[in-house]
């Protein structure tokens, strides 16, 4: 599902990523575990080159989920990601994460400003009319990021996710298109 989408906020852009942009402050980050802390996935197992490029190629090549590549202007590699997956066509939804791996972006609202313009791209152009987003309630700055993009929180998950060994809260915040 691979879009021709190059979207523009200001101080930046995303485009979808390739395997051409795995570089190696990207899977570095990735395995920082300031950075991977609240990343389910990720930081089960070392990230590698090869591992960080398989993943990009899945979402690449796949009919449910885009990866965009967030840069900040003028930077010659991407500091983030954004990934809409579970795309449901039928029912019009899907989940929605983001990841800055390089620290000199954080505090910018880069991830707010990428959530927003990823999120109002798939509202209208694959007709979605509910995207989702899990925090771990610790995590203040994901809140405060998917507030500004405009999602609202809808319900909390108890104890069903691990975190720090023990069963953590996650907070579901959501963007809906009002149907009429």
């Amino acid at each position: 599902m691979m879009p021709n989408a190059y979207l523009t906020f200001n101080n930046g852009y995303l485009r979808p990523l390739n395997q051409d942009d795995v570089h190696t402050d990207y899977v570095d980050g990735l395995n920082d575990p300031d950075v991977n802390h609240y990343l389910d996935g990720v930081k089960r197992t070392k990230q590698t080159k090869q591992s960080v490029i398989e993943f990009v190629m899945n979402n690449y090549n796949s009919s449910n989920s885009i990866l965009w590549g967030i840069w900040q202007d003028s930077a010659k590699h991407h500091c983030g990601t954004v990934r809409i997956h579970g795309i449901d066509k039928y029912h019009g939804t899907a989940h929605i994460g983001v990841c800055l791996f390089d620290k000199v972006a954080w505090g910018k609202h880069m991830g707010s400003k990428a959530i927003a313009v990823v999120t109002e791209w798939a509202l209208v152009h694959l007709n979605l009319r509910w995207i989702e987003a899990g925090v771990y309630e610790e995590n203040a700055s994901s809140q405060k990021a998917f507030i500004g993009a405009g999602y609202d929180w809808a319900y909390d998950v108890c104890g069903k996710y691990i975190l720090d060994g023990r069963p953590a809260v996650v907070k579901i915040y959501v963007v809906r298109k009002i149907l009429n």
